[in-house]
């Protein structure tokens, strides 16, 4: 069994019975990487000392998606159309990023992943899509899964061309969107309106950055069984 590390998201739902902030993932990551033979490992926020300790015990990692990255951490203001951002999360997962591109450990970072991993590495992000002209496409879809969003065209072969062709469509539920890639992460994939889609880091087992939520799609579970291949 490949022990997987899922980066926790943040909730706050705390109660006058329960005043305590809710760490954890959803049940769609559970799902996928158990169906791929996987064994999830959530991590909340630790410690740098701990967290290291608990990466270099796993096969694999999981940047999961959720709220907004603060611009801080590439250079930027925060415009109104921010969302929600949590200093907590945004460095353990920076950390966890950098960590997996130095350490030749095999991640996969979804949605705000992909954002995360792309600025961790020197990357920056849109802020919002539609304040940067991107309107032609929708990247925020109302419609829950199994529902898809628009469609992505693959700009270099392999592991996105050999588990679902040349061109594929996918679900969208974001307002951020990678600007600039850093030195080392190579593009796959675009939107219609060349919103960055996917990306991988060069000379890495695997380090697989994808902008919708394959969890929510079981014909796209193999990107998780990609993940738990390269961990052996």
């Amino acid at each position: 069994m490949r022990l997987i590390g899922l980066s926790a998201q943040y909730r706050s739902n705390a109660s006058r019975r329960m005043p305590a902030r809710h760490w954890g993932v959803l049940e769609p990551y559970l799902k996928a990487i158990r169906a791929v033979g996987g064994v999830p490992v959530i991590l909340p926020p630790m410690e740098e000392d701990r967290l290291e300790a608990a990466l270099a015990r796993l096969d694999g990692v999981v940047l999961t998606g959720g709220g907004d990255p603060d611009p801080a951490l590439y250079g930027e203001e925060p415009i109104p159309e921010l969302g929600e951002v949590c200093v907590e999360r945004d460095r353990q997962e920076v950390f966890i990023a950098r960590w997996a591109a130095e350490k030749g450990l095999p991640l996969l970072g979804i949605c705000r992943g992909m954002q995360v991993a792309a600025v961790a590495l020197g990357g920056s992000l849109h802020q919002d899509l539609a304040r940067s002209g991107f309107r032609q496409v929708e990247h925020y879809q109302d419609s829950g899964p199994p529902a898809l969003s628009h469609s992505v065209r693959l700009l270099k072969n392999g592991v996105l061309s050999e588990l679902f062709g040349e061109r594929f469509r996918v679900n969208s539920y974001h307002h951020q969107a990678v600007k600039a890639l850093p030195a080392g992460l190579e593009p796959l994939a675009e939107a219609p309106d060349g919103v960055l889609e996917a990306a991988e880091l060069s000379d890495h087992p695997f380090y697989l950055l994808v902008q919708w939520h394959p969890e929510l799609l079981p014909d796209h579970w193999g990107l998780f069984g990609r993940l738990v291949g390269a961990s052996g």
